[in-house]
């Protein structure tokens, strides 16, 4: 593991620049929503398959988030970090360079996006195992919901950023250059995080707060926790949920609502604006009720609350006939869902700080699939009920996410007792 350096760093100014890591991972990921079309029209495809494309990078991103988990826990987040930013900006960069034919020879290019896009998902998985791993080794406890927040806040400004950028960029340029433009952002915030962050805080600090990794009898614990399972179920029917966000949204206001290009690009700017209040928002609160209820309720009530209005909006935005009503309630949808975000992971290093990359791993892998199950599905489904009826189905999953948490209880550890005492003196 590499070793702690002492240079002034705060754990705010950590916390800083992973919001910039988050920002430009929801760059990359969200940028072929608002190009989708204009990539199916080169390329010849189907929606079917333009939903391969759309759901590879959440069948990657979910396939690696446990083995990202793992390599953050046991390499470090400084490192790892570093090798998946790179790796992603390297991936986004070739996928705005696939053609019909390449070197001479005609290729299958619906198989190279799909590749592209899985392998992106695969080096992005590393992103929130790691930075949950570097909120256990720099942020107390009572303050890793509000940090958490932020860095979700992050996330959400760059999803708010991107469709009107991109949507601008791809009419004055073409799609393949808001790639370009997406990996140069990526690589320059990579080498930020590079120079300036550190696996842990100063060499003083870092000796009182040093866990032991996982080790098989942690494992052990891990299988038999409740609070684990009902942790990714909870993310499975939330990334369900949320899916829209991610893949169709833009689609469904150009080509079922009517929408103009750069008017649906705004719209689905919304729900990403709502992101961006939300995850702030929602840390406070998560670390109020915690400070002043303890578990489980302080965890709990959050997300038990905020998850299940999310599924409400959800349902009764599509029924809405307005496009900017519509998109707003389905932009308060998506706030209430990253209100939620915060206590999701805060709760994964209450649980343990061994092992906070595996675990959150494991959450967010379930999450991810869930998405990526419902947006290769979607178009079945929305074949057979209509638009409309599938986004109601994805509403009501959140009210089940939701409902969950009467379940968690964030104060039964997975971590020893040695390491639960010596975690409440430290981060309290």
């Amino acid at each position: 593991m590499e070793e702690p350096r002492d240079s002034g760093r705060s754990r705010w100014t950590i916390v800083g620049i992973l919001c910039a890591v988050a920002f430009v991972l929801y760059v990359d990921r969200v940028n072929i929503t608002v190009t989708a079309r204009q990539m199916a029209s080169q390329f010849h495809l189907s929606d079917q398959a333009l939903g391969e494309v759309l759901g590879a990078f959440l069948f990657g991103y979910a396939f690696g988030l446990v083995p990202g988990g793992w390599l953050a826990d046991r390499f470090g987040a400084h490192r790892v970090l570093v090798a998946a930013g790179l790796s992603w900006a390297a991936t986004t960069l070739f996928t705005g360079a696939i053609q019909s034919e390449m070197f001479g020879h005609r290729v299958n290019s619906a198989a190279l996006l799909i590749t592209s896009r899985f392998v992106l998902g695969l080096c992005e998985a590393c992103a929130y195992p790691t930075f949950n791993r570097a909120l256990a080794n720099w942020v107390r406890r009572s303050e890793r919901a509000r940090a958490s927040g932020l860095i979700h806040a992050g996330s959400g400004l760059g999803g708010a950023f991107t469709p009107v950028l991109i949507a601008l960029i791809v009419d004055r340029f073409g799609w393949r250059e808001s790639f370009f433009l997406s990996a140069v952002l990526t690589f320059l915030v990579t080498i930020l995080w590079w120079r300036v962050a550190a696996d842990r805080p100063s060499l003083a600090e870092s000796e009182e707060k040093r866990v032991e990794r996982p080790d098989l009898a942690w494992y052990a614990r891990l299988a038999r926790s409740q609070e684990a399972y009902f942790l990714c179920l909870s993310e499975f029917l939330y990334g369900v949920a949320g899916f829209i966000f991610l893949s169709w949204f833009y689609v469904y206001f150009t080509e079922v609502r009517g929408a103009g290009k750069i008017y649906a690009a705004v719209l689905y700017a919304l729900p990403y604006v709502g992101m961006t209040v939300g995850a702030p928002v929602g840390g406070v609160l998560c670390d109020w009720f915690f400070k002043n209820w303890g578990s489980p309720w302080g965890r709990r009530i959050v997300p038990l609350v905020a998850i299940t209005l999310s599924g409400f909006f959800g349902i009764i935005a599509p029924a809405i006939r307005n496009n900017t009503v519509s998109a707003s309630m389905f932009a308060v949808a998506a706030a209430l869902q990253f209100v939620a975000a915060p206590a999701f992971w805060a709760t994964v290093i209450d649980i343990t700080r061994r092992g906070t990359g595996v675990l959150g791993g494991c959450m967010n892998g379930a999450g991810n699939l869930g998405a990526a199950l419902a947006t290769v599905t979607f178009p079945w489904l929305m074949a057979r009920v209509g638009w409309d009826r599938a986004l109601e189905v994805a509403g009501a999953t959140a009210l089940l996410s939701g409902l969950l948490w009467w379940l968690i209880d964030s104060s039964r550890q997975i971590d020893g007792t040695i390491e639960l005492a010596a975690e409440m003196r430290e981060f309290s």
